[in-house]
């Protein structure tokens, strides 16, 4: 079973001249049993029509009666909601040059039975009566024409009998919105042309008559529709750019706290100052969302430079998202883009990660498709899968915001892309990347072979490389280094003299007369764990102490040595003397 719309009020876009509007649109039944499906019908008419639709299944009739401007007026939250959307679709169809023909649909109330299908209500009257007066609303020639393609369709047409309340010819009535100047003054506009039409209840009450109607109605009334060509002008507040799929197709990055410079500021407000001085040169590129709304297909920053003028309409090319495919649209951006000013590497990386992302498509596959256009890659040569893997990797740097600094100073050409995707990426850490780049790359600006000697050297100091270059005796070495003429070659010296071991203190006589015993009896091999004399103290002069290894079997063997050592006539005296 079929549920009727949610309970608010629809605000549907459209690419024609028709606005279709529905004030009681409300309805309690369930899918599938009796009730008032008035609404489910105008949104399926308007979608076969492609018009502009306000249809509200909000408010019921009992408690307020949205044909009654008045009633309307003296609630803001159903005039913004309700009324002022109406207006703002007339004015977008005036701004693309078309004549509004807005539609009203109400039911008819269950106890007026009768015959004809619809009753047509154009603001008739009797001429000079005060009583009914006549406020037309639409030529009867343009009634006739519509009223004749209806009935084409079978279905029984009649006019409103001029007592009746179905004519929309009171001065607060919606159909008058914009013919009376006492009411809204500022909304009048007499080019526009409306007609109440109410639907015979039983038409409405299940949704699959509901449809059938619709289905009709929309073959009856293309004829009277005109479309809006493929550049056309919008309401600026009917784009969306707050969730990720409204910024599917974008890669020319949105705001983003953590990247003070990622939108580029200074280009924004020159591409304002343009636009204000030349005007728009190139429309926006939009996509017609399922909801009625648009989101970017190609132009983000022109969009924000028109919203910092305050601009409340904007010319764009409209597609639907029906036409094509998202591959299609990923080509269309991309060719947009690319054709009016190069794009940095973080917003070719976030077009592969999104395009990946939607289409599924694998480093080899977006080489393929894509590489050519983006124009990476050396010149002449196919692009590889790693190329595009270094622009997916900086990109992700962003993408878990790290790193800030980095991915600014790349956008803004103040690191070497191959810098930041070959050394500076490839760190897993994001301490010990941004400690390398803040403290090393940036200031002292290290050719590759010479960075590759200063990661060796610090290898030697901590395990970790941000504990490295936090090091007291690296720190030391960096600030020498920043005032030195040739910065990275006086780091590399400064560092590589403080991992060079300390050479040790100069051995005295006696270590050299007991290291020429030690190797003559024991053999050149011979350590001091093997034999070994020492002063046991400077002050007693009677007493030393002597450190061997014995092994097993050998015994005998080792101590003859010893004692042959001992009987060195000098090595006591030597020892034991002051000093």
């Amino acid at each position: 079973m079929r549920k009727s719309p949610p309970q608010t009020i629809h605000r549907l876009l459209g690419g024609t001249n028709l606005l279709l509007v529905v004030a009681d649109g409300y309805n309690a039944a369930s899918g599938g049993e009796p009730g008032n499906y008035l609404a489910e019908m105008v949104l399926k008419l308007a979608e076969r029509l492609a018009s502009y639709a306000v249809v509200n299944t909000k408010y019921k009739r009992e408690i307020m009666d949205l044909c009654d401007v008045h009633a309307i007026l003296t609630r803001p939250k159903v005039r913004d909601g309700f009324l002022l959307p109406i207006k703002a679709f007339k004015d977008e169809i005036v701004a693309n040059g078309l004549l509004p023909l807005i539609l009203i649909f109400q039911p008819l109330p269950e106890h007026e039975q009768q015959e004809d299908v619809l009753l047509f209500g154009y603001g008739q009257g009797e001429r000079a009566s005060t009583a009914a007066p006549h406020r037309p609303t639409l030529s009867p020639s343009l009634l006739t024409k519509i009223r004749m393609a209806i009935e084409d369709q079978h279905l029984s047409t009649a006019t409103a009998p001029v007592d009746s309340p179905h004519c929309g010819r009171e001065e607060y009535h919606l159909n008058q919105l914009f013919k009376q100047k006492q009411v809204l003054a500022e909304w009048h506009d007499p080019e526009v042309r409306s007609l109440l039409i109410s639907v015979r209840p039983d038409l409405v009450s299940q949704p699959q008559t509901a449809d059938t109607v619709a289905h009709l109605l929309a073959s009856a009334l293309n004829p009277f529709s005109v479309t809006m060509s493929l550049v056309r002008t919008i309401d600026i507040n009917n784009i969306d750019t707050t969730s990720a799929e409204d910024l599917r197709f974008i890669f020319r990055l949105p705001g983003d706290k953590r990247y003070d410079d990622l939108l580029r500021e200074s280009y924004i407000d020159e591409l304002a100052g343009s636009i204000e001085r030349n005007g728009l040169l190139h429309p926006l590129v939009l996509l017609k969302k399922e909801d009625g709304r648009y989101k970017i297909l190609c132009g983000f920053r022109r969009f924000q430079a028109l919203k910092r003028l305050d601009r409340p309409t904007v010319e764009a090319k409209v597609y639907q998202e029906a036409d094509f495919s998202p591959e299609d649209f990923f080509n269309i951006s991309l060719a947009e883009n690319t054709k009016r000013r190069n794009l940095n590497p973080i917003e070719i990386g976030n077009f592969l990660e999104s395009a990946s992302q939607s289409l599924g498509l694998n480093n080899a596959e977006l080489a393929e498709q894509f590489g050519a256009t983006l124009g990476i890659g050396r010149p002449g040569q196919k692009v590889s899968h790693t190329t595009i893997h270094k622009y997916r990797k900086v990109n992700q740097i962003r993408l878990r915001g790290e790193s800030p600094e980095i991915i600014s100073d790349v956008i803004n050409e103040k690191l070497q892309f191959s810098i930041a995707s070959e050394l500076l990426a490839p760190i897993k850490d994001s301490k010990d990347r941004d400690s390398l780049y803040l403290n090393i790359i940036k200031p002292l600006a290290p050719t590759r072979p010479q960075l590759t000697q200063i990661l060796t050297l610090l290898e030697s100091v901590a395990a970790n490389l941000h504990e490295a270059i936090a090091h007291q005796k690296v720190q030391q070495a960096l600030a020498r280094a920043i005032g030195a003429p040739q910065p990275p070659d006086t780091l590399i010296r400064l560092l590589r003299a403080h991992n060079q071991p300390k050479p040790e203190p100069n051995r005295t006589g006696i270590e050299n007369r007991v290291e020429a015993i030690r190797t003559h009896y024991f053999g050149s091999k011979a350590s001091k764990k093997d034999f070994n004399v020492v002063s046991t103290s400077p002050d007693n002069r009677d007493e030393l102490t002597v450190q061997f290894r014995i092994k097993r079997g050998k015994t005998v063997e080792t101590l003859k040595r010893v004692c042959a050592a001992l009987e060195q006539g000098d090595l006591f005296d030597e020892l034991t003397k002051p000093k």
